[in-house]
Parts: structure tokens; sequence; C-alpha cells
């Protein structure tokens, strides 16, 4: 199962650096900065029909980005295992042995204080 998580891993990032060159490739309808990036070579590819193929070609990675990270998500969300396990996590036994910070109701509880009333201010 290992083999096959990490075989859509690396289908993932292949994906999405796809996606990105797919999207880069389009010309944008505002000018903008897909002319610089290679907006114009796409045309020289795909001819006349360039928007409706790269149109589709970005509409099919996004499916199967999605796709892709939706297996991913439930096949790596049931492995049980948590980051916090073996970590002691216990409060102190002596709560007296705690300090006693300014703004707190003493140890007993964590009730801050009211601030200090504002001065008013002179006009």
């Amino acid at each position: 199962m290992a083999i096959f998580i990490n075989f859509l891993y690396i289908l993932e990032v292949i994906i999405c650096f796809l996606m990105g060159g797919v999207i880069l490739l389009q010309k944008p309808k505002g000018g903008g900065l897909g002319g610089s990036f290679g907006g114009g070579m796409g045309e020289a590819v795909f001819g006349a029909q360039m928007g409706n193929v790269l149109t589709k070609v970005t509409i099919i990675l996004a499916s199967l980005f999605l796709l892709n990270t939706i297996a991913l998500s439930r096949l790596t969300s049931g492995s049980g295992k948590s980051l916090m396990e073996g970590v002691r996590t216990e409060a102190p036994a002596n709560t007296d042995a705690l300090p006693n910070f300014p703004g707190t109701a003493g140890n007993s509880g964590s009730v801050p204080a009211q601030p200090p009333a504002m001065p008013p201010a002179d006009q």
C-alpha cells in the first residue's frame, strides 16, 4: 500500500507541473504576463484551436489533480498513527509550586484581573 501511496504522490507532483505549464501557455484575455511566458508559442504548436485544446487539457489536468488529492487524503487519513503518540502531557501534581504571575487570581484559577482604567485624556 505504501508503494501505491508514493506513486500517487509522484503523480500529484507531475500533474502540478503539467498544469502549471499548460496554464502558462494559455493566452490571457487581458494581455497580462502570458505573452512573456510563452503565450504566443501555444498558437504555433496548436494552431487556431489553441484556446480550445489548452482549455480542455487544463480541465482534464484539474480533474485528475482533484481526484488524486481526494484519493490521497482517503488513503492516508486512516493510518491511525498520531504524531503525539508517546508524548507525555501530564499536569504538575503540586500547583502551589507554580509562580504567581501578575494578572492571575492566584494559582487556583485562570481568571485574569481587569486591566487598569485609562486616565482621562487632557483636552
